[in-house]
C-alpha cells in the first residue's frame, strides 16, 4: 500500500513540474456521501454510512487514479461514546487505476460485477436474459459498505478498437480475478467485433474455481445434504450478435463439484426490432424472447445451489413522440424444463409524452401508468396471487412556475391467498376458494421549487384479522452546484413511532 501511496504521489509531482501552463495536465476530484438513518423502534439508534473518493486524472496518458473509503456502523445517542464497540463497524478501503482509452483497469477492495460472470451468479434474482441486457463482462468497486463480500484484486486489460480490415474492427480483452485472503482464480476474456452497417459480434468465456465450506443439515434428506469440504470448477461462455435488425444472445455453463456432481446452465435471447411508420415518422419497436433454465447440481458463481428452474418470457417495446414508450412483458418459471409453470407475472407500462416545451395545454398531464400481476403456486395449498397499479401525472397550475409542476403518484395492490389441485393457471385469478390476504394504498406528492424539492407519502396497507396501518413521510432536499443535503421524517405506524433519515453528497468536480 505504502508503494502504491508512493507511486501516485510521484506521478502528480512530475505532473506538477512538467507541466506546460497553457495546457491543463491532470484534475481531481473529491466525494462524500452518506446518511443517517434512524431506527423506527428505538429513538436516536440506527445506522450510519458514509463514501469518501478521492480521484485524479492525468489526460495525456489517460490515466484515472481513484481511492474509496466505505463505511457502515451502528451510532447510539443513548450511549456514551454514541459509536458503541467501534469493532461492530464495517469499513472498506478500496483503489483503482484506470486506462480510460481502453478502459483496462486495476482494481482492489469489494467490487461488482456485470456481465457473464453475474448472469450466472444467481439469474433467479435478476431480470429475464433478454439480447438487449446482455452487456460485455466487466467489474468495478462499489460503492457502498459490503460485510458479506471479500476484498478482490481484478486485473482487467483491453486493447483499443483495432481495424483489422476496412470493414472489420476488434476489440480484445482479458481479466484475472481473485479474493485476497484466499487464491479464488476468476479467469475470463474475449473478443468483441465491430462490423459495417452497425453488426457486432461479442464473445466471451469465463472460468473459475474454489474450496467450497461444508454443509450443515439436520438430515441427509434435506436439500442439499451435509456435503463435505469439496472441489468446486465452473466453466461459462457467451455470445452476443447484434445489428440494427434484430440481435442474438446465448450463455452456456458447467460446473463440476466433487461428491455434488455435474450439471449446465444456459440462456438464450432474441430481439427484433423492426420500425413501424405513423403518419411521416417511423417508431421503432422492440420485440424480445427469452429462456434460461438450470439444472437439479448444477453450482452457481457464489458457490451457492439456489436450485433448478426454467424460466420463459416476452417483452414487447414501443417508442413513440416526445419520450413516449410503451411496454408489455411476461414472464413464466417453472421447476424444470419441460414442467407446468408454476409462477407467473405479466405488466403493463405506458409513459406519456413529455410536456411541450411552451408550457401550454391542460394544467393537469397524464405522466405514467402502469399495472402488474403476480402468481406463485409452489404450493398448490397455498397459491399467492397479487395485483399492483401505479398512476402518476403532474399539475401546473398557472400561478405556479412552468417548471415546478406539482407531481402526484398514487399506487396500490391486493394480495390473495387460493388453492388448486393439478396444474395451476400461471396467472392470478380469482376462484371460489380466493380468500383476502392483503391490500395497500398511497399517495405521493413531489413539489420542486428551484434548488429545493418538497415530497410526501400517505399510505394505508390493510391485512386480514389485524388493524388498518397507516404509514407516512415527508422529506426536503436541496441540490447546489457542490452536491445534494435531504432530510425525512417518516413513520411506519402513524402516528405512533417516527423515525429520521438523513443524507448528503458533497463534491468537488
Amino acid at each position: 500500500m505504502k508503494n502504491i501511496l508512493f507511486l501516485a504521489a510521484a506521478l502528480l509531482c512530475g505532473a506538477v513540474l512538467f507541466a506546460d501552463d497553457s495546457a491543463k495536465v491532470f484534475d481531481w476530484s473529491l466525494l462524500w456521501s452518506g446518511s443517517w438513518e434512524e431506527s423506527a423502534s428505538t429513538p436516536l439508534k440506527g445506522n450510519l454510512y458514509n463514501r469518501g473518493e478521492v480521484k485524479l486524472q492525468f489526460f495525456q496518458p489517460g490515466i484515472l487514479l481513484r481511492g474509496q473509503v466505505l463505511d457502515r456502523r451502528a451510532l447510539n445517542f443513548n450511549l456514551d461514546p454514541p459509536w458503541g464497540d467501534a469493532e461492530n463497524g464495517i469499513t472498506n478501503f478500496t483503489g483503482a487505476l484506470y486506462h480510460k482509452p481502453t478502459g483496462s483497469r486495476l482494481l482492489f477492495g469489494v467490487l461488482d460485477e456485470w456481465g457473464l460472470s453475474a448472469r450466472i451468479r444467481n439469474p433467479w434474482i435478476r431480470s429475464p436474459p433478454y439480447a438487449e441486457n446482455h452487456s460485455p463482462l466487466i467489474a468495478d468497486l462499489k460503492t457502498s459498505a459490503s460485510g458479506t463480500k471479500e476484498d478482490e484484486a481484478y486485473l482487467y486489460l483491453s486493447s483499443q478498437l483495432l481495424e483489422i480490415h476496412p470493414d472489420v474492427k476488434l476489440r480484445a480483452f482479458l481479466s484475472a480475478q481473485t479474493e485476497t485472503a484466499v487464491f479464488t482464480p476468476a479467469i475470463s476474456g474475449g473478443a468483441d467485433f465491430v462490423f459495417a452497417k452497425n453488426t457486432g459480434l461479442l464473445f466471451e468465456a469465463f472460468y473459475t474455481a474454489d474450496t467450497l465450506p461444508p454443509t450443515k443439515s439436520s438430515s441427509w434428506f434435506s436439500d442439499p445434504p451435509p456435503l463435505p469440504e469439496r472441489e468446486f470448477r465452473l466453466y461459462a461462455a457467451g455470445l452476443l450478435f447484434s445489428n440494427q435488425d434484430f440481435s442474438v444472445s446465448t450463455d452456456f455453463a458447467v460446473s463440476e463439484t466433487f461428491a455434488w456432481g455435474t450439471d449446465i446452465y444456459f440462456n438464450m435471447g432474441f430481439s427484433l426490432t423492426p420500425s413501424l411508420s405513423f403518419g411521416n415518422r417511423a417508431r421503432p419497436l422492440t420485440v424480445s424472447l427469452a429462456v434460461d433454465g438450470a439444472g437439479a447440481r448444477f453450482v452457481y458463481r457464489d458457490g451457492a445451489n439456489h436450485g433448478e428452474g426454467f424460466r420463459s418470457a416476452a417483452k414487447i417495446e414501443l417508442k413513440g413522440a416526445r419520450n413516449s414508450l410503451l411496454r408489455i412483458n411476461t414472464v413464466l418459471r417453472g421447476p424444470r424444463f419441460g414442467e407446468d409453470f408454476n409462477r407467473g407475472s405479466a405488466g403493463f407500462y405506458y409513459r406519456f409524452q413529455s410536456a411541450s416545451r411552451d408550457g401550454g395545454g391542460f394544467p393537469i398531464r397524464l405522466a405514467r401508468i402502469s399495472m402488474s400481476a403476480d402468481r406463485n403456486a409452489v404450493n398448490l395449498s397455498k397459491i399467492s396471487d397479487g395485483i399492483s397499479g401505479y398512476i402518476g401525472f403532474s399539475v401546473n397550475l398557472r400561478e405556479m412556475a412552468a417548471n415546478s409542476p406539482i407531481g402526484i403518484n398514487l399506487s396500490g395492490s391486493i394480495k390473495w391467498l387460493t388453492a388448486a389441485d393439478g396444474s395451476p393457471f400461471p396467472y392470478p385469478i380469482l376462484e371460489e376458494s380466493s380468500v383476502f390476504d392483503t391490500a395497500s394504498i398511497s399517495c405521493e406528492l413531489i413539489w420542486p421549487v428551484g434548488i429545493f424539492q418538497f415530497r410526501s407519502k400517505t399510505g394505508c396497507t390493510f391485512t386480514e384479522g389485524k388493524d388498518e396501518r397507516w404509514d407516512f413521510s415527508v422529506s426536503a432536499s436541496v441540490r447546489f452546484s457542490r452536491g445534494r443535503l435531504s432530510l425525512k421524517a417518516s413513520s411506519a405506524d402513524f402516528p405512533e413511532r417516527w423515525s429520521w433519515t438523513a443524507s448528503w453528497r458533497l463534491e468537488k468536480r
